[in-house]
């Protein structure tokens, strides 16, 4: 009875985390949705938006357009950064541009730097084009609404605030690998990082959009100091914290998508495994219970032989089920026969992938393969296709 009894606390617990989670979603997004206008009080400071870019994403020229739509009444300068002059996606930022003569635009193209993942060294290039003192750095599969720039920059006016930064909710697709990786970073993005650092929790940041001031980053060490793990948005996020600073969260943005791969749906989780581990070994053993918690309130009835803790965690595994297609709606996706399924292949693959994710992995993002050590550090990069290293040579354009 004593198992029983604790799996009803246990149970308890973790279904009001998973209410806390919703409304909290739900909160914030109403509060995302909420326009705010930008004035006078916005004018004397000057963003400097990197845009760290790679092949062409799905819809492309609508999230770049919706960086353009900004009612920010400060200066804004975009700079567009690239690894290879012959890029499929510069064709589509020079049209964008040509739309919008007025707005401060340019491209840069430069090879990844040694050492580097292939985002942090676009990053990097890019630092060294920007005019102002608050940089903005956005991925280009993300979407913003109109008064994103203004939400993100003005909790930075606050000296205390290191930086700003937020999530992406992720939409679309209709196969399986697309809709477990679009669950997959819901769930980690929105439903847990978002949630936690809400509450002050050192998580770390994402790097889906975040912005920081140049001087702080300088004492941070600049990017150069992170871009060495494949999640160096988590560990600046964590420098940010252990200096004192508070990180405060933005808007949630959007990311649509139509059709990915399972390779890469499995490389996020890799990528995150790894990251995890070496960013967050004190949380690891509540992160692990966070996803894992009724399989192990099932595999404990089968063990000590108590058909009531069985029956109970399969009552858990259906309110589960619930609880991830309440998160399918929340995050405007339509909910289909093959969500059923995904929360819970999700916790089992993601439990896997923090206790058991190799030392030395091999994680391919982006068109890059990293070869990694312990903790997600690169230890070489290489071309996907061919596996050729990459050249040291520069070109600005």
């Amino acid at each position: 009875m004593v198992l029983l009894y604790i799996s009803i606390a246990v149970g308890a617990f973790f279904i009001l985390f998973w209410c806390s989670q919703l409304i909290f979603f739900r909160l914030h997004m109403n509060w995302t949705y909420r326009i705010i206008p930008s004035d006078e009080q916005d004018e004397d400071t000057g963003v400097s938006v990197i845009h760290p870019i790679k092949d062409l994403d799905f819809e492309l020229e609508k999230n770049l357009e919706s960086w353009f739509r900004q009612n920010y009444t400060g200066p804004v300068q975009h700079i567009f950064s690239f690894q290879d002059p012959d890029d499929p996606a510069i064709p589509v930022v020079r049209k964008v541009m040509a739309y919008r003569p007025e707005i401060d635009c340019t491209i840069t193209v430069n090879p990844v730097i040694p050492g580097l993942n292939g985002k942090s060294s676009n990053m990097v290039h890019g630092m060294r084009l920007a005019k102002y003192d608050i940089v903005l750095f956005g991925d280009s599969d993300v979407r913003v609404r109109h008064d994103f720039i203004v939400k993100m920059v003005r909790p930075l006016k606050n000296e205390k605030v290191g930086m700003t930064t937020c999530g992406q909710v992720n939409m679309g697709g209709t196969d399986f690998w697309t809709r477990f990786f679009t669950f997959a970073q819901n769930s980690e993005t929105d439903f847990i990082w978002a949630f936690l650092t809400k509450l002050g929790i050192d998580l770390g940041a994402t790097g889906a959009a975040f912005a920081m001031r140049k001087k702080l980053l300088a004492e941070l060490g600049g990017l150069e100091a992170f871009g060495n793990s494949l999640l160096e948005d988590m560990h600046l996020g964590n420098a940010v914290y252990k200096m004192g600073y508070k990180l405060v969260l933005g808007p949630f943005i959007e990311c649509h998508v139509d059709r990915l791969g399972k390779e890469k749906s499995l490389n996020y989780g890799r990528r995150l495994g790894v990251g995890v581990k070496a960013h967050m070994a004190v949380e690891l053993p509540a992160l692990v219970l966070m996803l894992s918690w009724y399989w192990i309130l099932f595999f404990l009835g089968f063990i000590f032989v108590n058909p009531f803790v069985v029956y109970l965690s399969f009552i858990f595994m259906s309110l589960r089920v619930v609880h991830g297609l309440r998160m399918r709606s929340l995050t405007n996706n339509k909910i289909m026969l093959v969500d059923v399924a995904i929360p819970l292949f999700f916790d089992l693959l993601g439990t896997f992938y923090l206790v058991f994710s190799l030392s030395n992995p091999s994680v391919t993002w982006r068109g890059i393969r990293y070869t990694v050590r312990k903790g997600g550090f690169i230890e070489a990069a290489y071309e996907e296709n061919g596996y050729e290293e990459f050249e040291e040579n520069k070109l600005n354009v």
